[in-house]
């Protein structure tokens, strides 16, 4: 057990670290969260006609998940879960580091925190941090009373008290007994109508802000802003359109997947950057010029990468008359693939346009 007890301290507390940054696991959180989210669509896009229909039999659309599918809501409400924790923690821990520990007989420790010294790791390990439910109700009391920094500009933390419940309920769920999964539908409203806006409120906060690197997607060739896109869908008077959710979410994992880099750099790399990205670019064109050489295809600009290598899969469509003769013919798109950041969509899809997005060009011509 000593080998046990040594491998365990052997690590480090984030804010003695180099980087001297205690929110990079709340930020790498939130972006576990959204690369899990964007990839709902990649799960259940074989049977995806199932889960957009208005009337479908839930019984008939739950044999349909998958485990991918599974993997993906887990880890999607799990992390959102951790990152608004963490955040929230942050905030109370700003105020004085006392608010986010329960009632601890370790006096040196509690001394060592009043005084703003830092406590070791078994210190550390020696406090135990509150729970998720005690640190919304602390928060939301300050901020009711008005007992803390810039309440005025976390009062949406109190408005959102039962979408933070909620979503720790959710989690518990499925941490605990692990028998809870939402439904498809259920899930996009679920984070573009209550979680994503909380997102935007609290990564504008000045503690937060400004840390988009760590967490956001790489900015899309097409210019479309994917989160507001999806928070927008939900605030319309308008049905909403999933197969719309559907097409964004896959932009984002495929923004996400974008191994080009150039764009991200100070000009002090971006040179060492350009190279390694058109290493990328003439990887995806060889696998395209060979891809259509024997495919009955097209190539298209991808509105994620902005790379010529995103293949448009063609099949043909045959109309006979009564007797058997050809009367028309024509090609149609049946699926797209981009061979540089992975963008895949398959058949099903109307033009952007027809969804309000705008910079992407017609795919499905």
């Amino acid at each position: 057990m000593k080998r046990l007890n040594d491998v365990i301290k052997d690590g480090f507390i984030l804010q003695e670290s180099n980087n001297n940054d205690e929110l990079d696991i709340a930020f790498t959180s939130l972006k576990i969260a959204l690369m899990s989210y964007f990839t709902t669509y990649q799960d259940c896009h074989s049977y995806i006609g199932v889960l957009v229909k208005t009337d479908n039999d839930v019984s008939e659309e739950d044999i349909s998940y998958h485990n991918s599918y599974y993997k993906s809501c887990i880890e999607t409400i799990v992390h959102f879960q951790h990152f608004f924790e963490l955040a929230c923690k942050k905030i109370l821990k700003d105020e004085h580091p006392l608010l986010v520990n329960e009632a601890s007989k370790k006096v040196v420790a509690l001394h060592k925190l009043l005084k703003g010294e830092s406590l070791s790791v078994e210190e550390e390990s020696s406090l135990r941090s509150i729970e998720f439910s005690e640190t919304i109700t602390r928060l939301t009391d300050l901020i009711k009373k008005k007992r803390i920094n810039d309440y005025k500009k976390l009062n949406f933390i109190h408005s959102n008290m039962k979408v933070l419940t909620e979503l720790n309920v959710l989690r518990n769920r499925i941490w605990h007994r692990g028998l809870y999964i939402l439904r498809y539908k259920a899930l996009d409203e679920f984070v573009c109508n209550f979680i994503l806006p909380l997102v935007v409120e609290f990564v504008n906060l000045n503690q937060f802000s400004g840390n988009d690197h760590l967490w956001k997607y790489k900015k899309l060739n097409c210019k479309i802003s994917i989160i507001d896109e999806l928070i927008k869908e939900y605030k319309s008077t308008e049905p909403v359109n999933t197969r719309k959710i559907a097409l964004l979410k896959e932009l984002g994992r495929a923004a996400y997947n974008n191994p080009l880099t150039e764009a991200t750099h100070s000009s002090r790399i971006m040179t060492f950057a350009k190279i390694l990205d058109n290493k990328e670019k003439l990887r995806a064109r060889k696998i395209v010029e060979a891809i259509t050489q024997h495919e009955n295809s097209s190539v298209k600009n991808c509105p994620v990468c902005g790379v010529d290598t995103l293949i448009a899969y063609k099949d043909s469509e045959l109309e006979l008359d009564d007797e058997g003769n050809l009367i028309n013919a024509y090609d149609y798109t049946y699926r797209l693939v981009c061979e540089c950041c992975g963008l895949s969509l398959n058949s099903g899809f109307s033009e952007a346009k027809s969804y309000g997005l705008v910079g992407i060009e017609n795919l499905w011509d």
